[in-house]
């Protein structure tokens, strides 16, 4: 079974939740509506309501960040922790072969008779989803904090915490196990690493998601809880993981999040000819239009045929490099469009072609696949 090396699991991250930051009663935490309710919760014996929803206005300051985890390298990567890349705290944000996702919310105490807040606290958690090129077994990893606690939950220590987990078709999912409690300032992780299998035909593929209910939970028959957890209801799924037995072996990927093939130092004069075909306005370059793997081999050497036709003369040891490769849908043939050949040493494409096999079977690239090329 594949696992995450967890070491300490930023620990001293989760610490550093800014105090600044509480909320206040004077903010709406997102559960103000239950107050509708209260009258009808207290005529059925109901005395207080404990209440669980996405934070309205995140903090300023993250609570997670590599920074406060100096003493202790926290094992997730930086991208997964800060900074959160162009996407909002409660949003996926993904990498090829992983997901994180960075969420806050609260948990406010009412009292049913009086409809009055008695107190509030926060809650962080960040959730990991990892996947690997050679196996079809997804990983969880899930860390929660509680801080910032006001009023009656200041030292209320009986908030407890439970993710239950389901798989679309075609997947098993594995179990977070039973809630566990939430102490003031003290980060839990609800298991070790959780497996999931995706199960895909011979020579084929299958796209899943696993989907996650977070819920809030506290002992006493009189309290009543209302989670109402991101995204604004109910259960969140993860992005869509492909897995697939059609390259060599098995492995999942986001097929969403396109990879970069780059390391091409050894090869300048390759390199020289792939910038000025990306500066002439041709796709590839990171961030921009990118390239789509092509797996038919009969294409592909119909590109090769016309952007290198035999008659263009080969000095010795040089071959002729097209760009975009023969083997992308961009290529000069199955595009149509431009495309840009120049001669090059015969090793030195050699070479930059085995880099281009490479990412094609270490990032799990299918037909169709999107791809970058960085020259520099």
């Amino acid at each position: 079974m594949r696992t995450i090396t967890l070491l300490l699991l930023f620990m001293c991250a989760l610490l550093a939740a800014p105090g600044a930051e509480a909320y206040t009663t004077k903010k709406d935490n997102g559960c103000d509506h239950i107050k509708d309710r209260l009258p009808s919760l207290a005529r059925q014996g109901k005395k207080k309501v404990l209440c669980a929803a996405p934070v309205t206005q995140p903090l300023s300051k993250s609570a997670l960040t590599t920074a406060s985890a100096a003493a202790n390298p926290p094992p997730l990567p930086a991208w997964c922790i800060d900074p959160p890349d162009d996407q909002t705290k409660s949003a996926w944000k993904t990498r090829r072969f992983a997901s994180c996702l960075i969420n806050y919310a609260t948990v406010s105490l009412y009292d049913t008779a009086t409809g009055s807040l008695l107190g509030r606290t926060t809650l962080n958690y960040i959730h990991y989803i990892a996947m690997f090129y050679d196996s079809l077994e997804l990983t969880d990893v899930f860390a929660i904090v509680r801080f910032n606690s006001e009023g009656a939950l200041t030292s209320d220590d009986a908030i407890s915490f439970r993710l239950a987990v389901s798989c679309s078709h075609g997947c098993t999912a594995g179990d977070f196990g039973p809630a566990i409690t939430l102490p003031e300032n003290s980060p839990q992780y609800l298991t070790p690493p959780v497996p999931h299998l995706v199960n895909v035909p011979e020579n084929g593929e299958r796209t899943v998601h696993t989907t996650y209910d977070p819920q809030v939970t506290h002992p006493g028959g009189d309290t009543e809880v209302v989670n109402v957890f991101p995204p604004e209801k109910g259960p969140y799924p993860s992005p869509d993981i492909r897995c697939d037995k059609i390259l060599s072996g098995a492995g999942c990927v986001i097929p969403t999040f396109f990879p970069t093939l780059n390391g091409l130092t050894d090869y300048p004069q390759v390199r020289a000819h792939i910038r000025t075909a990306q500066a002439s306005g041709l796709p590839g370059a990171p961030g921009t239009t990118p390239l789509h793997r092509l797996a038919n081999e009969a294409k592909a050497d119909e590109n090769r045929r016309i952007a290198c036709p035999d008659w263009r003369p080969r000095p010795t040891g040089y071959t002729c490099d097209e760009y975009p490769m023969a083997r992308t849908w961009e290529g000069a043939s199955t595009s149509g469009g431009a495309f840009s050949w120049a001669m090059v040493p015969e090793k030195e494409n050699e070479g930059a072609g085995g880099k281009y096999g490479a990412l094609v079977r270490y990032q799990r690239l299918l037909d169709r696949d999107g791809f970058w090329v960085d020259p520099n």
